[in-house]
């Protein structure tokens, strides 16, 4: 299993097709510039500190990937190119990864971006380099998580798409947590904190507290690397059952 170039290459193109798409994209990466780079005020007070940077990973570039990863696979299924790309000599395996990997590269970007902004407006002192290193790693494992889970959403054979998947998900996930109020049943509220964190992967992190937060680090880079890895193996393992006919195709 290796990255199909041409279909990595073609996702990245296909991202800047849709005007409307690359315009709020746009929007939001300025958002991200203007929350590190501390013109975000709360009460006429800048916002800073390395805090921002997981406040706009856990936020802002959440909102990007997915909106770059819409109809990251539905796309080709619907407008039945799947059938020609899996003529190639092409894996559907390799064609997941492909597709995955163009994503992320393309969040990763925008983190490196959002990252160099922070440090080109309040540089790096001994005390925060090795949580700023640490914090990157994470957030890359964070950015392939959320690519993985939109890639296995874009896999499943439904009609309204990745985001109404991930509403419908959201939905159940919030209904249960309002079911448990009455019950408060702490095993459910467990595993439904463990099933909002696989939807959107995030980052833990508390400065400044206890370890310097290195210890929910670690515990954030682990999680997310789980979820990347589970989410795309089913991705692939869903994709390797499906089949495209031509009743499936203009849907």
């Amino acid at each position: 299993m290796t990255l199909n170039i041409p279909v990595f290459l073609n996702t990245l193109r296909s991202q800047a097709d849709a005007t409307v798409r690359l315009v709020i994209a746009g929007l939001l990466t300025i958002l991200l510039y203007s929350l590190v780079s501390g013109e975000v005020t709360v009460n006429a007070s800048p916002i800073t500190g390395i805090g921002v940077l997981v406040t706009g990973g856990n936020y802002l570039l959440t909102m990007l990937v997915w909106l770059l990863g819409v109809s990251l696979i539905s796309r080709d299924v619907h407008s039945g190119s799947i059938q020609l790309v899996l003529l190639r000599p092409l894996t559907r395996a390799s064609y997941v990864l492909s597709k995955w990997a163009a994503l992320a590269s393309a969040g990763i970007a925008v983190l490196l971006f959002m990252h160099a902004a922070y440090v080109a407006h309040h540089g790096v002192d001994a005390e925060i380099a090795s949580s700023l290193v640490l914090l990157l790693a994470v957030q890359c494992l964070q950015v392939a998580a959320i690519a993985a889970v939109i890639t296995l959403f874009s896999t499943v054979p439904i009609k309204f798409g990745e985001l109404g998947l991930l509403t419908l998900c959201v939905l159940v996930v919030a209904m249960l947590r309002l079911l448990n109020l009455r019950y408060n049943v702490a095993l459910l509220n467990q595993a439904l904190d463990l099933a909002w964190r696989v939807l959107l992967p995030s980052v833990v992190f508390a400065p400044g507290v206890a370890d310097t937060g290195h210890g929910d680090l670690l515990i954030s880079l682990v999680f997310n690397a789980v979820v990347a890895v589970a989410a795309l193996a089913g991705a692939m393992a869903l994709m390797a059952r499906r089949e495209f006919g031509y009743a499936e195709l203009g849907g």
